[in-house]
């Protein structure tokens, strides 16, 4: 799990863009490097290790050292961004499990990710001595976004060997999408709704009333994908007033409504 006061650094080596590419020019590829392919228009097909599929506009397949990479396509636009991830003391750190997620990876924040690869893009234009530490820039917020991203996903996983707060979770999991009331749980377990919320913070570096909002958040990003559900059905099973509420309240968290959200994970 990706740790908030722990996010990697990415150092830039390269980024290029390849625009209406027929074929890519070498089957395969093994870099002593991490390799980022960003899918801007078109697909293609690949496996890295043990993982293979198919990747389409907007998805992004991270590629650690060390590891070939094999990949087809019959035409796409892409970029390809070389880097390393850097230590604490600002050096080049190679090892895989350093940053654990590898294979195909999307940004749920999309307008983000088209408004990034757009600068990138158009980077090129720019004086050539800004062209770098700005191309730097704009993989460093890219990378934090993913590393939110993969970090908030994560949230709904808490560990704990208190007993006081593996009780809290489980009422807070038990309640979610029906309304966490912090001050009934902290009456059930003897302690004050003020005692409650900084116990939690300081054990889980996260907010009760966050943590639940991000429960009841995963409940609807998996009933947009794996169901038919209305969007108004949907607010019904999680606790939401209306569908008004539900759009604007996940807009707000993902920086993407729901409709668009099913359109583009659903299968």
């Amino acid at each position: 799990m990706v740790e908030r006061n722990q996010f990697q650094e990415p150092n830039l080596i390269y980024h290029v863009y390849i625009k209406d590419a027929v074929q890519f020019q070498k089957t395969h590829d093994t870099y002593d490097h991490w390799a980022l392919f960003i899918v801007e228009s078109g697909g293609f097909e690949y496996r890295l290790g043990e993982q293979s599929g198919n990747a389409i506009q907007g998805d992004m397949v991270l590629c650690p050292p060390g590891l070939t990479f094999y990949r087809a396509t019959d035409g796409l636009s892409f970029h390809l961004i070389g880097f390393h991830w850097l230590t604490a003391a600002n050096e080049v750190d190679l090892d895989p499990l350093t940053f654990p997620y590898t294979g195909k990876l999307r940004l749920m924040n999309n307008k983000r990710l088209v408004s990034t690869i757009a600068q990138l893009r158009e980077a090129g234009y720019l004086n050539s001595n800004v062209v770098l530490p700005y191309k730097k820039h704009l993989l460093r917020d890219l990378l934090y976004t993913l590393q939110i991203e993969l970090y908030d996903q994560n949230l709904n996983q808490l560990y704990t060997e208190d007993p006081l707060l593996q009780l809290v979770v489980h009422k807070i999991k038990q309640n979610a999408e029906f309304g966490v009331s912090l001050k009934s749980i902290a009456y059930e377990i003897g302690i004050s709704q003020v005692q409650l919320t900084r116990l939690f913070k300081q054990e889980f570096r996260i907010s009760p009333n966050t943590y639940a909002t991000n429960l009841r958040m995963d409940k609807v990003k998996k009933l947009l994908i794996n169901s038919s559900l209305t969007l108004e059905q949907i607010s019904e099973h999680c606790g939401f007033t209306d569908e008004h509420h539900l759009s604007k309240s996940f807009k707000k968290q993902f920086g993407i409504n729901p409709s668009a959200y099913r359109k583009t994970y659903q299968v």
